[in-house]
C-alpha cells in the first residue's frame, strides 16, 4: 500500500467510514462477494478483521424490513452502471440493530459489463436515532401547541411562517399548508381597533429589537375572511444555543369580548346607568379640572346643581318605573341643549349638575333660567297620570379663588336648598352669607339632635335578614341604626348620617352600636351557646336551595346568629377603635365569631392602609369581615388581595335590574367568579322580588338581601 493509499485509508477510517467493495458475477447483484475490511466487518457484526462474504450470508444480516429495497437498489444500479446511495438496517447476533448508509459507485472492468461496486459504508445509527428523537419532540410540540386555546405563529428571521398551531389557524382563518412560508403581516394584519390605522407587526418589532415585546392594548387583526377581532399578547425571540436569533413566535388570544366588557365596565365607572349621564364621581373630576384651569389661567367657569322639585310625587304616585321614565326623558332633552364644553351629570336620585365650562355669571344665569324653564314646561304623562315638575337650581361660581370641589359642591348645593327654601322652581347664586346660615341652621340641628338622642337613649337597633341561597343554614343578620324622635317616628339615618360625617360623630354613632349589639347579643335567648365556627365549604359540596325553599331555609336557620355591624370611613382611622371592641366583646362575653363588620368599598379604598390593619386585626382574633357595595367603585378587584374580606356585598345598582339588564347580569357574574376564585363569599342587596332572586341564584351568590328574602324590624323582634 503506497503513501497515497495508505492517506485515503486514514482519512475514511477517522470519518468512521469502511470500504463497502463487492464482486458482480454476471451482472447479478446476488451471486457477488463482498470484501469487508476490519471497521466494515465490525459494522454487520462480523469479527473486526479483512473478511470475504457471500451477498446472500450478508443479505440474512439485514433486517427483513429493508431487504427488498436493499437488492433492488443495489441490482438497478449494477443494470444501469450507475452508482448508488442507500441506507438500511442490520440485526446484529445479540439482537441489536444498526443504522448503516452505503454510498457505492458500479465499476465495468472492460468498459461494458459491471463486476465490481466500489464505495463506502458507515454507521449512522446515533444520526437516526438523533433525527427519530427530534422528529418526536417536533411532533409532541406540534400537538401540545395544537391543544391550547392561544394562537401560536413561528417564523424565520425574515418574519416568514414557519408553524401555526390549530388556534391561530381558526384565529385567522389560514391553514397552516397555504400560510407556511408567507409574510406574518399577511397572514396576521394588524390595525389599531379605534381608528383601523396599520400597525408595525409585533413579530417585525420582536425581531428588530431582539427582546420580547408586547401588542398595543389597541390592537386587532384582521381575518382572512374579512372580520376583525380585538387580539393581545406577545412576540419573543427565538435563539440558538450560540445566541443568534433564527425567528420569532407570536403568541396571541381573541380578546374581543373582554376587551368589550372592560370598556363597559369603564363605562359605568363614570356613568349613570339609568339616564346615561355622567356619575357624581366623574363629574367632580370635571370640576377639579376646571378649578385647575381656573387657578393657572383666570378662568371662570359656573356650577349648577339641580334638584327636581315634586320628582317624589312621581315616585309615591305611579312608581319607581315611571320615576325612572321621567328622568331617561328629561336627561335626554337637558343633554340636547347642553353646549360642547358643558358637562350634565345625575348627582343622586332627583339631583343634577351642570358644569358650565368658560362662562361668566351673567351668562351662566341665562343659561340656568333656560334649564329651569325647559323643566317647567316639561310635561310627563304616565299611564292616566300627568305630572307638572319645577327645578331648583342652585348655581356657584368657580374662579381662581375657589377652594376646593368639596367646597364648590356645598356651595351650589346649599345654594339649591334656598332655592327650593324660597319657594322652588327658581335660580338662586351662591352667596357666602347665605351659605353660613343655611348650613348652621341644617347641619348643627342636627349635631345638638344626635347629642340629645345620645344622652337620652333615642337610638333604636333595627336588623334585616341576610339569606343563604347555597345550603348554608347560618343565621345572618345586618344590624340597622333608626333614630326616634320626641314624636316616636323613627328617622332613617339618611336623615342625620351626613351631618354626622361632616361633624365627625361617626365614630361615637358607631360605638353606639357596637356596645349595643354585644348587649343584645349578651342578653339574647342562647347566647352562652356554641361559638359561631361554620366552614366554608367549598361550592361543589353545598346544596343550592330552590327559589321556593328560601322560606323554608330560613325557618332552619340554627346556631348563634352572625351580626353585620357597619362601620364607617371615620371608625377606620380611629387608632383606639380596636381597643373598645376588644373591651366590649370581654365585658359582654362575646364570641368574635358572631360579629361581621361591614365597610363600604369606597372606603375601604380611601383608607386603605388603615382598613387593612383593622381587618388584621379583627381577622386575628375571629370577627369577619365583609365589603359593602362591592363594584362601585371598579377598580374592587386589584384591592381584595390587600383586603382579607369573608364575604363581597355586591353594590345594590347591579342587582336592582339583574333580570332584565344583561350587562348588569354579566358584572355580577364576574364579581361571582372572582370571589369564588378567591373563596370569598358574596351577598347580593336590593333583592326585592322573585324574579332577581331567581337570577342571583343561578349565578351562584351565596346570600340575599331585600324584600325579596325578608324585610327590615326592630332587633329585638329579630330572635322571636
Amino acid at each position: 500500500m503506497d503513501d497515497h493509499e495508505l492517506r485515503s485509508l486514514m482519512a475514511i477510517e477517522a470519518a468512521g467510514m469502511a470500504i463497502w467493495d463487492s464482486s458482480v458475477v454476471n451482472g447479478q447483484i446476488e451471486e457477488c462477494t463482498i470484501q469487508w475490511s476490519a471497521r466494515g466487518a465490525a459494522m454487520v457484526g462480523l469479527p473486526a478483521q479483512e473478511t470475504l462474504q457471500p451477498f446472500t450470508q450478508f443479505l440474512a444480516l439485514v433486517h427483513e424490513d429493508d431487504r427488498d429495497e436493499l437488492l433492488d437498489t443495489m441490482q438497478m444500479a449494477v443494470d444501469a452502471r450507475a452508482e448508488y446511495h442507500l441506507g438500511y438496517r442490520v440485526r446484529l447476533a445479540d439482537g441489536t440493530v444498526r443504522w448503516l448508509h452505503a454510498d457505492a459507485k458500479v465499476l465495468c472492468g472492460d468498459g461494458r459489463h459491471p463486476d465490481r461496486t466500489l464505495g463506502l459504508i458507515r454507521d449512522v445509527t446515533g444520526m437516526v436515532e438523533h433525527e427519530r428523537l427530534v422528529n418526536e419532540r417536533e411532533r409532541m410540540a406540534e400537538v401540545t401547541l395544537d391543544c391550547i386555546g392561544d394562537g401560536v405563529i413561528t417564523t424565520d428571521c425574515h418574519g416568514a411562517i414557519r408553524f401555526m398551531n390549530r388556534a391561530a389557524e381558526q384565529l385567522t382563518g389560514w391553514s397552516r399548508q397555504r400560510a407556511a412560508g408567507r409574510d406574518v403581516n399577511e397572514v396576521m394584519p394588524l390595525v389599531d381597533e379605534v381608528d383601523d390605522t396599520p400597525l408595525e407587526h409585533v413579530a417585525y418589532k420582536c425581531l428588530l429589537r431582539r427582546e420580547t415585546v408586547g401588542i398595543s392594548s389597541h390592537a386587532a387583526m384582521l381575518t382572512r375572511d374579512g372580520r376583525r377581532i380585538a387580539v393581545e399578547d406577545t412576540a419573543a425571540p427565538i435563539r440558538v444555543n450560540s445566541g443568534g436569533i433564527v425567528g420569532a413566535v407570536v403568541v396571541f388570544r381573541d380578546v374581543t369580548h373582554q376587551r368589550a366588557l372592560s370598556s363597559q365596565l369603564s363605562w359605568h365607572a363614570s356613568h349613570d346607568v339609568l339616564t346615561g349621564l355622567f356619575n357624581r364621581r366623574e363629574f367632580e373630576l370635571h370640576i377639579s379640572h376646571a378649578l385647575h384651569v381656573s387657578k393657572q389661567d383666570n378662568h371662570t367657569h359656573a356650577l349648577l346643581y339641580i334638584d327636581l322639585d315634586r320628582f317624589k310625587l312621581v315616585n309615591d304616585t305611579a312608581g319607581h318605573a315611571a320615576g325612572d321614565a321621567l328622568l331617561q326623558i328629561l336627561a335626554k332633552q337637558l343633554q340636547e341643549r347642553m353646549r360642547e364644553s358643558d358637562v350634565l351629570a345625575r348627582l343622586g336620585g332627583d339631583e343634577l349638575g351642570v358644569l358650565l365650562g368658560y362662562c361668566r355669571m351673567d351668562q351662566a344665569r341665562r343659561i340656568a333660567e333656560e334649564i329651569r324653564q325647559l323643566v317647567k314646561d316639561f310635561r310627563f304623562v304616565w299611564d292616566v297620570h300627568s305630572f307638572d315638575i319645577g327645578a331648583s337650581i342652585g348655581m356657584a361660581e368657580i374662579s381662581a379663588d375657589s377652594t376646593s370641589v368639596s367646597d364648590l359642591m356645598i356651595a351650589a348645593d346649599e345654594a339649591c336648598y334656598l332655592a327650593k327654601d324660597q319657594g322652588r322652581n327658581r335660580v338662586h347664586v351662591y352667596s357666602p352669607n347665605d351659605a353660613a346660615i343655611t348650613r348652621r341652621h341644617s347641619e348643627m340641628m342636627w349635631v345638638a339632635t344626635l347629642n340629645d338622642a345620645m344622652q337620652q337613649d333615642l337610638f333604636t337597633l333595627y336588623s334585616m335578614p341576610i339569606a343563604p341561597l347555597r345550603g348554608n343554614h347560618m343565621k345572618h343578620e345586618e344590624v340597622l341604626l333608626r333614630l326616634t324622635d320626641e314624636g316616636g317616628d323613627v328617622i332613617r339615618p339618611d336623615r342625620f348620617i351626613p351631618a354626622a360625617e361632616r361633624y365627625h360623630m361617626m365614630p361615637m354613632l358607631d360605638r353606639w352600636v357596637i356596645r349595643a349589639v354585644c348587649r343584645h347579643i349578651a342578653y339574647s335567648v342562647g347566647s352562652q351557646s356554641q361559638p359561631v365556627r361554620e366552614e366554608q365549604h367549598g361550592r361543589n359540596t353545598e346544596t343550592e336551595v330552590p327559589i321556593s325553599g328560601i322560606s323554608s331555609v330560613l325557618a332552619q336557620e340554627v346556631g348563634p346568629t352572625l351580626y353585620s355591624v357597619n362601620l364607617s370611613g371615620a371608625s377606620m382611622s380611629d387608632d383606639a377603635l380596636y381597643q373598645f371592641i376588644v373591651s366590649e366583646f370581654a365585658v359582654n362575653r362575646v364570641d368574635p365569631a358572631q360579629i361581621c363588620f361591614e365597610i363600604t368599598e369606597t372606603a375601604a379604598i380611601r383608607n386603605l392602609l388603615k382598613a387593612q390593619d383593622l381587618i388584621s386585626q379583627l381577622k386575628l382574633i375571629g370577627c369577619r369581615l365583609s365589603l359593602d357595595d362591592f363594584g362601585s367603585g371598579l377598580s374592587s378587584f386589584g384591592y381584595l388581595k390587600t383586603l382579607p374580606v369573608d364575604f363581597l356585598k355586591v353594590d345594590g345598582s347591579f342587582v336592582r335590574d339583574i333580570a332584565s339588564n344583561p350587562v348588569h347580569r354579566a358584572m355580577v357574574e364576574s364579581i361571582q367568579k372572582v370571589a369564588q376564585v378567591i373563596g370569598i363569599q358574596t351577598i347580593a342587596e336590593f333583592v326585592e322580588d322573585a324574579s332577581t332572586l331567581e337570577v342571583i341564584s343561578e349565578i351562584g351568590i351565596d346570600f340575599a338581601q331585600g324584600y325579596a328574602v325578608g324585610r327590615e324590624r326592630a332587633l329585638d323582634s329579630a330572635d322571636t
